[in-house]
């Protein structure tokens, strides 16, 4: 089997872009050396696997040199030929694919050959290409100072001055610096904290906020300025009064910016709820939904797919939020964009925590036993809904010998991390004691077993304190 840089970008290539570049290669614009064009057609058919017994440089070399002993060296040369102009290709393809660039290049070229008549007419029309997208984010502000740049250039050229111009050029060049300066801090301050290193940046954290002090209102007033501001901000000083102002402002001018970003600004935000508010707090879980349900139905998630994780996390807040009909609805619906490994382990897991807080625990066992429980996470998740599930439906027996097959797992099994043995461990004692209690009747026994429950952070804690004080009323 054939392994090059070559066959990686050819079995990137989707079939249509395959024929692209055959095209390609059959331009002498571009390729004037026929071989080069055989050895890709000899690549081509075993597109995409690119394996088996026939796909060894030997037999590729006699397909387009019939009758020639192997030569490696010329094999090597000739895919080195081809490597080249795959990315040529590559770069074609980025730059034919955004109208904006091809026609600034366009008017690149008309200036500099000094082919005045055809300016005008490319410029508004370049201008209305612009104006057609709804965003309004970096690349915009970008486009629009390199428009305003060519259009200052060709008022040079015709001996025409025109402030107008050279100040679109100079604002849009402006706003696009603010937005990426203010962007690449946000980032820099989030990995920092993530990776617990130094927050120290390149430019003074107050950097932003100075310039904006110094600028017009009509760059203070822009919507996406005051949304990666008040991102920044979020991420600086960790105050509320800026978690407000992005949440205002995301929900009036969210579709500004890239869908990417937008997406990024929503997870700061569940960020920053998650590490400033108690977790089990209704408002908290209310907010955490409110947010992730945001994301999906103004469609932000990329790729097309959700991740197992965020699908999971939505459902759960709204099992517990008793939001049963937008919950079952959003499973049925946005399943098929999970990928594909965790599809039916996500789903049943879903139907699971749906039906248990339906408190129809019947259904809710079994969809846990459609649940597949190769991943630890899974497997974990589904050990403690079927323990609350037998407390909850008095099944005491069945849970003593539970709680202890689930500790042993716990116990033996290496890839548990720490973090989840100890949280898990503490759900099994905590509950172990519960049912004891409710069994035997010495509900005084509770005061103790809930103060070690508030104090200690651990897995459904909530659900956990919400029994112990069903038994003291």
């Amino acid at each position: 089997m054939i392994k090059s840089k070559i066959i990686d970008i050819l079995g990137n290539l989707s079939r249509d872009e395959l024929k692209k570049f055959s095209d390609y290669l059959s331009s002498p614009v571009f390729n004037k050396r026929e071989i080069i064009l055989k050895l890709f057609n000899a690549y081509k058919r075993h597109y995409p696997e690119f394996e088996g017994n026939k796909f060894t440089k030997e037999k590729i070399f006699r397909k387009i040199l019939p009758g020639k002993e192997y030569n490696d060296e010329i094999f090597r040369n000739l895919n080195s030929q081809l490597l080249k102009l795959a990315e040529e290709f590559l770069s074609y393809l980025n730059y034919s694919g955004n109208i904006f660039n091809v026609k600034k290049h366009l008017l690149l070229e008309i200036n500099s050959r000094k082919l005045l008549s055809l300016f005008e007419k490319n410029f508004e029309e370049t201008k209305r290409i612009i104006g057609n997208d709804n965003k309004r984010d970096l690349e915009f502000f970008y486009h629009e100072y390199n428009l305003y740049l060519q259009k200052d250039i060709y008022n040079s050229y015709i001996n025409k001055f025109s402030k107008k111009d050279i100040f679109e050029a100079e604002k849009n060049l402006l706003v696009f610096y603010l937005i990426k300066m203010m962007e690449i801090q946000n980032y820099i301050l989030y990995e920092s904290r993530i990776l617990g290193l130094d927050g120290k940046m390149f430019l003074d954290s107050n950097f932003a906020g100075e310039i904006l002090k110094n600028v017009p209102d009509e760059i203070n007033d822009l919507p996406q300025i005051k949304i990666y501001y008040n991102a920044l901000k979020l991420e600086q000083t960790n105050k509320s009064v800026y978690y407000r102002n992005l949440r205002n402002l995301l929900n009036e001018h969210g579709h500004l910016i890239e869908k990417e970003k937008h997406y990024n600004k929503y997870i700061d935000m569940i960020d920053y709820i998650k590490r400033n508010k108690p977790r089990e707090d209704t408002g908290t879980v209310r907010e955490l939904f409110q947010l992730r349900r945001e994301i999906i139905e103004k469609g932000l998630f990329t790729g097309n797919f959700i991740t197992n994780m965020f699908f999971l996390n939505l459902v759960k807040s709204g099992t517990r939020l008793k939001e049963f009909g937008w919950v079952e609805h959003f499973i049925e619906k946005y399943y098929p964009l999970l990928i594909e490994k965790y599809r039916e382990s996500t789903r049943e897991l879903s139907y699971a925590y749906l039906y248990f807080d339906k408190n129809e625990y019947d259904i809710s066992m079994s969809h846990l036993a459609k649940v597949r429980y190769e991943d630890i996470f899974y497997n974990l998740e589904v050990r403690n809904m079927t323990s609350r599930i037998y407390y909850e439906t008095e099944s005491y027996d069945l849970l003593n010998d539970f709680l202890n097959s689930y500790r042993m797992y716990l116990s033996k099994n290496r890839s548990v991390s720490k973090q989840d043995y100890e949280s898990h461990n503490l759900f099994i004692s905590i509950t172990g004691s519960l049912y004891k209690i409710k069994e035997s009747g010495k509900i005084h026994r509770l005061d103790d077993l809930e103060e070690k429950a508030v104090k200690k952070d651990f897995i459904n804690r909530y659900w956990v304190i919400e029994k112990i004080r069903e038994l003291e009323k």
